[in-house]
């Protein structure tokens, strides 16, 4: 049995109340309820900035929404308000209550457009010790349809572990991509038919889905990884995109690696980034 980031067993959500936070609470709690696992869900009152009106009713009346939502799903969740940097805050609380997963909205960009990745999840996404999912607006069915990368890694095949437990409690059909790196000339994809061997770079990630009950489409692409996996995700209406962890950078300076880094930033859906 592949081990790593197969576990699921607690789900924190971070939630300001706006309406990103809120899919976010219905995504997690919907992950939650599906696998079993425990779900807390905290508001971050911001410290180093003056608030124009008594911040605590806001906080209580966001957690008071989410619970609501996780309660839909058959969840009683621990809510809790808290204070500080909501970025720092949220992954303290996550290593402190030893969370598998934070979910929460991407804090950016213009409503009505592109959202992308602002300052807190940014920072959570580089930091946090565990898993994270940025919730984009999805469907009643979330998730339907994952679409998970891989390159034959150990740690791809833990990534595609996480994404086939998710696939099995949800019903959700699971795509694994292996994309060729080709960085000039023209991009392409192609599925493999059922009975075609799975190459060397998609057969640990095929095997471990298998291991969760889980029978993938088995998806190539040639191209840029990063673009190659948000393309294949627009392009089969995912509404889940699960990609590894990488960071690169030394002290002081934490980056996502491109993959990872790119599918936050502009997949069309919610980003599920696995870490191991």
């Amino acid at each position: 049995m592949t081990e790593g980031t197969t576990k699921l067993d607690r789900i924190l959500i971070g939630t300001d109340g706006s309406a990103r936070a809120e899919e976010a609470a219905r995504q997690g709690a919907r992950i939650a309820a599906a696998l079993g696992a425990a779900l807390d869900i905290v508001y971050v009152v911001e410290t180093d900035r003056p608030h124009d009106t008594d911040v605590e009713p806001e906080a209580e009346a966001a957690l008071e929404r989410a619970m609501e939502e996780a309660k839909g799903f058959g969840i009683v969740a621990d809510a809790r308000i808290l204070a500080g940097d909501p970025d720092q805050v949220l992954v303290t609380e996550a290593r402190d209550r030893d969370a598998d997963l934070v979910c929460l909205g991407p804090d950016g960009g213009l409503l009505g457009g592109a959202i992308r990745v602002g300052r807190v999840a940014k920072h959570v996404l580089g930091h946090a010790s565990c898993s994270v999912m940025l919730a984009r607006a999805a469907g009643a069915t979330f998730p339907s349809k994952i679409t998970c990368g891989v390159d034959g890694s150990e740690a791809s095949a833990k990534t595609a572990s996480l994404a086939a437990s998710v696939a099995a409690a949800t019903g959700a059909e699971l795509h694994l991509l292996h994309v060729v790196p080709v960085f000039r000339g023209r991009d392409s994809e192609w599925t493999l038919d059922e009975g075609e061997e799975s190459p060397p770079e998609l057969e640990p990630a095929v095997r471990a889905a298998t291991e969760r009950g889980v029978e993938p489409v088995r998806d190539m692409a040639m191209g840029r990884p990063e673009h190659a996996l948000v393309a294949a995700a627009k392009r089969d209406r995912s509404d889940l995109l699960v990609v590894g962890h990488r960071v690169v950078g030394g002290v002081g300076r934490v980056l996502l690696g491109s993959v990872s880094e790119h599918s936050a930033e502009h997949a069309p859906c919610s980003v599920l980034v696995a870490r191991s």
